[in-house]
């Protein structure tokens, strides 16, 4: 239990210094939009680059992006059921499903990279790439059909296949599977780009910290299903693919991230609720901070 302590409380104190980065005006929310743009276009390519192929790419590594699609579509099938025990508007109730349903597996890497490593780190990458290949289809069309924008979907899926990640996925795959790897300095060079992940998210997420309340109830039902359900829906998971090891415990931390990032893009893109999808974020993020440790504490 030290050993956790000792890892994640650093992970606590760097979101809170991004959040008194925040409101000692260091920081704003156009800072943090290129934090995150550094994370995604750097620091988790090198991260994809280093990690894939250093792993044996198993059945049950390869049944990981069609485990986390399911756990995001069983999440879609939650919230439409809770849907009809609440009244709010067209907008905010786009909020509510693309909340429920895609999880901001970014925000678990931290935890997941100083408790497993870069071994985790793949693990988790391989899980989070069918939660992006559903934020990029059923979420962005649930936020198109609640919205009021003519944004087209065809820059979405272009912008998905040429997203940075993506490309050094494939990139990897051929590294693992044709056995080739950098030199080392190469992988010295993506070794210190990568370690810009924990610091990158942490200071951006505690920078978009938001403690004012929006729609308490349909807040409360998005916090249920996205982390108490998917937690649950987490262990299913691992039983019906078989997984173990540190396999089944990656997932199982990742299964209670909170909310995606996208909720909020998404939301400005389409003309939804901002504000909800700010606090919706916001106490998601919180508590998920809460349920990483004491996960990877009952998983070890």
């Amino acid at each position: 239990m030290s050993v956790i302590a000792n890892n994640v409380l650093p992970l606590f104190l760097i979101f809170l210094l991004g959040h008194l980065c925040k409101r000692f005006g260091l920081l704003t929310r156009e800072n943090a939009d290129l934090l995150l743009k550094l994370f995604f276009y750097v620091a988790l390519p090198a991260l994809v680059l280093l990690s894939i192929p250093q792993l044996e790419l198993t059945l049950e590594l390869l049944s990981l992006p069609i485990a986390a699609m399911a756990m995001v579509l069983s999440g879609f099938l939650l919230a439409l059921f809770w849907r009809r025990r609440l009244t709010m508007e067209r907008q905010a109730l786009g909020v509510f499903f693309v909340g429920s349903i895609i999880f901001n597996g970014a925000f678990a890497y931290p935890f997941i990279f100083v408790s497993y490593g870069e071994q985790g780190m793949a693990i988790a990458y391989l899980f989070d790439f069918g939660n992006a290949v559903v934020a990029f289809s059923l979420a962005y069309y649930l936020a198109c059909r609640y919205g009021s924008s003519d944004y087209t979907p065809g820059n979405l899926v272009r912008k998905f296949v040429l997203s940075p990640p993506l490309l050094a996925l494939l990139i990897a795959i051929v590294l693992n599977l044709t056995g080739l790897r950098f030199p080392s300095f190469g992988q010295e060079f993506l070794r210190i780009l990568s370690s810009l992940t924990t610091p990158l998210v942490l200071l951006a997420l505690g920078v978009y910290f938001n403690p004012r309340i929006v729609h308490g109830g349909p807040l409360v039902a998005v916090i249920v299903i996205r982390i108490f359900c998917g937690m649950l829906l987490g262990l299913l998971l691992v039983k019906l693919f078989g997984l173990t090891g540190m396999v089944r415990n990656v997932v199982l931390v990742m299964a209670v991230s909170p909310s995606g990032m996208n909720t909020l893009t998404y939301a400005a893109m389409e003309g939804l609720d901002k504000e909800f999808a700010a606090s919706l974020i916001s106490y998601t993020t919180v508590i998920s901070m809460l349920m990483f440790p004491l996960m990877i504490y009952l998983t070890g």
